[in-house]
């Protein structure tokens, strides 16, 4: 691959960044924070179930 092959592809690429339709900064905050809490709430779901199972494993298991 030359050098007016990888200056062609770069231009080529900067053409087709400015077809890209971005999200405000507003959207991707919100995302972000529903990702945040969407991650947390899992989170604690899946340690109140491993806590659950670890107790009746060690009850089970005594």
């Amino acid at each position: 691959m030359g050098i007016n092959e990888i200056i062609k592809f770069l231009k080529e690429v900067k053409e087709e960044l400015k077809k890209v339709t971005w999200p405000s900064q507003e959207l991707v905050k919100n995302a972000t924070i529903a990702v945040i809490i969407f991650t947390l709430i899992v989170s604690i779901y899946l340690w109140i179930w491993d806590i659950v199972f670890s107790r009746v494993i060690d009850f089970l298991f005594r």
